[in-house]
């Protein structure tokens, strides 16, 4: 009996080893991966530690960013301002120089009239008995451009605010075709004559004819049993530039003659004697 007890006893020490052997072989293990998780725990602080480094690298970078640019815009608004009162000053400058510009033509073109450089053809621009309703077509087939040259503008003594479309008429054949087309608005606070100068000049062969479209009221006066048979009403402008307008149109029968106070002025090759100007 006594050696079956020495035998369960040194069984049993022998099984304590086993397991002692076993539980430190479990913390060996154990402590190694507290080792390892404290290692990679230690990279991943140092990563962050330059994440953050870098972190604050960029936000110092941004700060310098947003000084240059205040700086910059800082210097913008100085150079806006100085540039704003610079075109001020260029629209100041320019507009004199227009205005300069605009008196110089109208004097010169009172110059040239005054000497009879500038020649008038058509009717003399003075009051007259009747006017007119509206939507009329004026063609002054009895004042052709006389030669080849450059028209200026157009005359005439208005009654008060009008629109007219001017257009200029070529010969081809028995027809014509529009050379030519404008509008051109007249305002007119009083009754009275008025000289109304074109963009630029415009460049006239000799036979070319002269026609006025009012799309409103005709506010230019007219003498009966004078002058031209060659107007017609017209609901819109249908002749614009390069239309052709046949003859039939401009010439209608049996109508009743009128003078209209309408003439064009320019500068031309052949001198235009005064009974011309004044047929």
């Amino acid at each position: 009996m006594r050696w079956v007890i020495i035998f369960i006893s040194l069984a049993m020490l022998g099984t304590g080893c086993a397991t002692s052997q076993a539980l430190q072989q479990q913390l060996d293990k154990c402590q190694q991966s507290l080792s390892d998780q404290d290692l990679l725990i230690a990279k991943q602080e140092s990563t962050i530690r330059q994440k953050d480094q870098k972190i604050d690298e960029q936000k110092e970078s941004i700060q310098k960013l947003e000084a240059q640019l205040s700086e910059l815009n800082r210097r913008l608004n100085i150079s806006s301002t100085e540039q704003s009162r610079y075109n001020e000053r260029i629209r100041r400058i320019s507009g004199s120089v227009r205005e300069f510009i605009k008196n110089q033509i109208r004097d010169q073109r009172n110059f040239l009239t005054d000497i009879a450089l500038e020649d008038f053809i058509g009717n003399p621009l003075i009051k007259r008995e009747n006017t007119d309703d509206s939507k009329n077509m004026i063609v002054d087939v009895a004042h052709p451009v006389p030669s080849q040259g450059q028209i200026n503008g157009i005359g005439g003594y208005f009654t008060g605010d009008c629109e007219i479309h001017i257009k200029f008429l070529r010969p081809v054949g028995n027809d014509y075709i529009v050379t030519y087309s404008k509008p051109v608005k007249v305002a007119a606070a009083e009754p009275g004559k008025q000289l109304i100068d074109f963009d630029q000049p415009i460049i006239a062969r000799k036979g070319d004819i002269i026609a006025y479209y009012f799309p409103g009221p005709v506010n230019v006066p007219f003498d009966r049993a004078l002058g031209i048979s060659n107007y017609f009403k017209m609901k819109s402008d249908k002749y614009q530039s390069g239309d052709r307008v046949e003859a039939d149109a401009i010439w209608p029968s049996d109508q009743a003659k009128r003078k209209y106070s309408l003439n064009y002025y320019g500068i031309f090759y052949t001198k235009v004697s005064e009974s011309e100007e004044s047929n």
